[in-house]
């Protein structure tokens, strides 16, 4: 399937929205390196093509289920084990609440375990995280 209007649907919901781009891989259940792909091409291409099971996918996102990652709260203890896993692996703290969108001391708090919970919104953003750290380019390279 032609991949421009599954493209612009989620810079779409990623506009209204206000959330950063790994929060639509989360939330479709999609690979996250498949949506950096999408967003951001490869190797300076833009990504022509879709697997239509991916854009079924990314399709049900939107913008709404997005903005309420940011009330929906869950408790923090995996995001607390990834957030120390990924500043062990040399991702710097300051670009990782940035890419989280949030303060670096509520970032400190987590990483602490002092925090019972957490927005879904920075669940869904360390988990993706994590994962794109897994990845051959990722995180300290992740914050695209």
């Amino acid at each position: 399937m032609d991949a421009a209007p599954f493209r612009a649907h989620l810079r779409h919901a990623l506009a209204v929205a206000d959330v950063p781009w790994p929060a639509v891989a989360i939330a479709g259940g999609v690979p996250v390196g498949a949506v950096r792909a999408l967003l951001f091409g490869r190797s300076g291409r833009q990504q022509a093509r879709i697997d239509p099971r991916l854009a079924a996918r990314l399709l049900s996102v939107d913008a709404g289920e997005l903005s309420r990652m940011r009330a929906t709260r869950v408790p923090a203890s995996g995001t607390t084990d990834r957030l120390r896993s990924l500043l062990a692996a040399g991702v710097d703290p300051l670009q990782l609440a940035r890419w989280c969108r949030v303060p670096p001391a509520e970032l400190a708090l987590l990483v602490d375990g002092d925090a019972a919970t957490c927005s879904r919104l920075t669940e869904a953003v360390v988990l993706a995280a994590e994962r794109l750290r897994a990845t051959p380019s990722a995180p300290g390279r992740a914050a695209a």
